[in-house]
């Protein structure tokens, strides 16, 4: 990862009585976030209850005329999310407050770090194919719809907040009966994806949906098991420009599910398990990465491993209204 470019931080939403100027600084394995304190009407912010995404401060102290608290961001990055550019790797995330009184009192800001591309950087998971193809006795596909999947798009151009319905299947034939997963996910402005490759993922860490966490894109009930349909609301990536969907489809034992091979939603706030809400559980690893991720648990599957294909759609064109 390269240096530091830059960091950007904005308020989303303020509650507490008055407003704290933070700075915040991006280093390469931390994030350094500072306050003044004791000035007048301004409320003094305890350190060790300020969080960045989901981590809580490595280390925290108070300091001559202010505050400071310091959060590793290695690896998984505190549950950011990551994007893609030609020259950078922008990640974002939230920094919050709750006091320990439980009160309401909180504050919700956006928190940016840019950091240089490194030559020659990919996305570690994907290998670009165009077409769906078959293995042995099993023929992956998947298709833009149109909104009630009832037959393929007649349009591939919409527009920004809208739903583009995507349906991914596997045509199981003789075999037995199989559960289809959607893996990981990302729109490109590349068919494949090269070294250079701008990249917005939305599905990610073995089957979880992170954008239905701040949007209202979401899995669909299932009509057969060998099919997975979902909504992905358009978001502001490449706007006007040719976009592909590229994803990891997955054909899976239908009756059994884990934290390897599943397929999870927000639902209310919270992670849902599309094929069983009771075992929603499952998904708590979503909200992590490195050792407690969803990539490191062990997963049983037919004969040893998950039958996978890489396939992608497009292209595809998101406008802003008007």
């Amino acid at each position: 990862m390269g240096p530091v470019l830059c960091l950007v931080i904005f308020g989303l939403a303020v509650t507490i009585t008055n407003a704290v100027d933070f700075s915040v600084e991006c280093e390469e394995e931390t994030v350094t976030v500072s306050w003044p304190m004791g000035l007048q009407n301004q409320p003094d912010i305890d350190p060790s209850h300020v969080r960045l995404g989901y981590c809580t401060p490595d280390s925290n102290s108070v300091i001559p005329g202010g505050a400071r608290a310091v959060f590793e961001f290695k690896e998984w990055r505190c549950g950011a999310e990551m994007m893609a550019l030609k020259e950078n790797l922008v990640w974002s995330t939230e920094l919050t407050y709750v006091p320990d009184s439980g009160t309401d009192e909180f504050f919700l800001k956006n928190v940016v770090c840019v950091y240089q591309r490194a030559a020659g950087w990919t996305p570690r998971t994907f290998k670009p194919v165009i077409e769906t193809y078959g293995t042995g006795k099993l023929v992956f596909s998947m298709s833009l719809m149109n909104a009630d999947f009832s037959g393929p798009a007649v349009t591939s151009v919409y527009q920004l907040g809208g739903f583009i319905p995507i349906s991914a299947s596997v045509d199981q034939q003789a075999h037995q009966p199989l559960l289809l997963l959607l893996e990981e996910c990302v729109a490109s402005t590349d068919a494949q994806l090269g070294p250079n490759a701008e990249i917005y993922p939305f599905i990610n860490n073995k089957g979880c949906f992170v954008d239905s966490r701040k949007t209202m894109s979401s899995f669909q009930p299932r009509q057969r098991s060998s099919e997975i349909r979902l909504y992905l609301q358009a978001f502001a990536f490449a706007l006007g420009k040719e976009v592909y969907i590229h994803c990891k489809l997955v054909a899976w034992d239908e009756n059994v599910l884990n934290a390897g091979m599943k397929a999870c939603h927000d639902k209310n706030g919270s992670w849902e398990l599309l094929d069983d809400p009771a075992q929603s559980s499952l998904c708590d690893c979503c909200d992590y990465g490195g050792d407690y991720g969803c990539n490191s648990r062990k997963r049983r599957a037919l004969g040893g491993k998950g039958m996978t294909r890489e396939a992608v759609v497009g292209p595809l064109v998101i406008e802003r209204e008007g």
